[in-house]
């Protein structure tokens, strides 16, 4: 059975139809979608990068903090006497006669990676707000290397501008 030319063309026609749509369907389209599915990729992974070198960059901030206070624990020296320093400290802030008392805490066992601890429980009481605050200043600023791990302040009832002190210090061990 012989085909006319109209039948040839239409059949021919409708290959190349099958073939550009096969081409655009099996090819083309499946190509733009794994492009766009890369660049969707790519974006994520470029944030990811972006908040690894922010975390890269907070871990060595924090690492070079820890060096730094390691070096000034070690130039304390073993011989350093905490209660003695703080007690020189309260002095400095004009609390001299106010140091009810400096107890010490018992520590719990260190966990690994970290350093040990001494922590003190210091009392002050009938101080003022102004002297407190010098000597909270004092301890924060102080290259000894202590952290105030818990403050209670108590006004006295009849005279709220004098001040009952109970604050935890902690110091790390050489």
């Amino acid at each position: 059975m012989r085909l006319s030319r109209r039948e040839s063309t239409f059949i021919g026609f409708g290959l190349i139809i099958l073939t550009v749509l096969g081409l655009y369907f099996f090819i083309l389209e499946p190509l733009a979608e794994r492009r766009d599915q890369l660049e969707r990729l790519t974006a994520r992974l470029e944030g990811d990068l972006a908040e690894v070198q922010v975390l890269a960059a907070r871990y060595r901030a924090i690492n070079d903090s820890q060096n730094r206070l390691r070096g000034q624990v070690q130039a304390r020296g073993r011989s350093f006497a905490p209660f003695s320093y703080l007690e020189n400290l309260a002095q400095e802030a004009g609390l001299s006669g106010q140091i009810e008392s400096m107890t010490p805490v018992a520590a719990g066992p260190a966990e690994e990676g970290r350093t040990a601890l001494t922590e003190v429980d210091v009392r002050l009481t009938g101080i003022k707000l102004l002297e407190l605050v010098r000597f909270l200043y004092r301890v924060e600023a102080s290259d000894k290397v202590f952290f105030i791990i818990n403050l209670n302040i108590r006004p006295r009832y009849l005279s709220p501008d004098i001040l009952d002190v109970n604050l935890r210090l902690a110091t790390p061990t050489a």
